[in-house]
């Protein structure tokens, strides 16, 4: 059997997986106190809400969080569906919707939106729809969620939309069209880049999950990577993981702020 060689960077660090990539189970995600807020806001909104909103910046935490959040529901109470926002439609929403819950639906748009509340009505257990990059939905999409959530004069709450998307989905839920959207979200969650001391955290927790049990970045090192990131975990990832490289590339043992490199093409 051939034995495929360790990454240059692993043998050099003695990581036994390579840490800062984008590929780990929701329990091994570092538990801020933003994921921990999130999830936590989350979980008491999907009770009762119809429309929940997550915004922030592009690899801010958002997909991590609705991960985490999807795992901890109970599914004998909750069947979560994520669907994609891009190019997203009225229609395609309502069958993409239909389709997750095993109901072929109609060709026709009108039919399928009967069907539709028909469906989820009969629902044993709470559908709970996650739909990220939700500021790439067609305006008609999102105008269609207030619509979708109205089940006559039922009180209770039968279905869960969750919009999750970058900054510029909370502004656009503040135009005079949608205000109707805007007014039935309640609870919301923003996200924001990490603080020092959880982006030093964050970065000894990467490193301890490869498998080293010492510090690899000094503390200037972890200070000058949290200025340059703005403690975005994804930039985070990529300074790091670039550093990385050079690092092995120059044979330092411990990276210290002065070898922090940029992560700019």
């Amino acid at each position: 059997m051939t034995t495929i060689p360790a990454h240059p960077v692993m043998n050099f660090y003695g990581f036994v997986r390579m840490p800062f990539d984008k590929d780990f189970e929701t329990t091994e995600a570092f538990a801020s106190p933003s994921l921990a807020n999130a999830v936590a806001m989350l979980a008491l909104g999907v009770e009762s809400e119809d429309i929940l909103l997550v915004s922030g910046p592009i690899g801010s935490g958002k997909s991590v969080a609705l991960r985490s959040f999807i795992a901890a529901l109970d599914p004998n109470r909750f069947s979560p569906i994520y669907l994609r926002g891009l190019g997203l439609s009225a229609a395609d929403l309502v069958k993409s919707i239909l389709l997750a819950l095993l109901v072929e639906p109609p060709f026709n748009y009108a039919k399928a939106r009967a069907l539709y509340f028909k469906t989820v009505a009969e629902q044993p257990r709470k559908p709970v729809v996650v739909i990220d990059d939700a500021q790439d939905m067609k305006e008609s999409a999102l105008l269609s969620v207030k619509n979708l959530v109205n089940f006559n004069s039922d009180s209770k709450s039968k279905i869960t939309f969750i919009l999750c998307g970058q900054p510029e989905l909370k502004e656009t839920l503040r135009y005079s069209r949608l205000a109707s959207v805007h007014q039935r979200i309640r609870h919301w969650v923003e996200f924001s880049g990490l603080s020092l001391k959880d982006t030093c955290e964050y970065i000894d927790h990467a490193v301890t999950r490869a498998g080293r049990p010492s510090p690899v970045f000094s503390d200037n090192a972890k200070a000058e990577i949290h200025k340059r990131s703005l403690g975005i975990p994804r930039q985070i990832n990529r300074v790091c993981l670039r550093t990385l490289f050079e690092g092995a590339a120059q044979e330092r043992t411990i990276i210290d702020g002065a070898d922090v490199v940029s992560d700019e093409v």
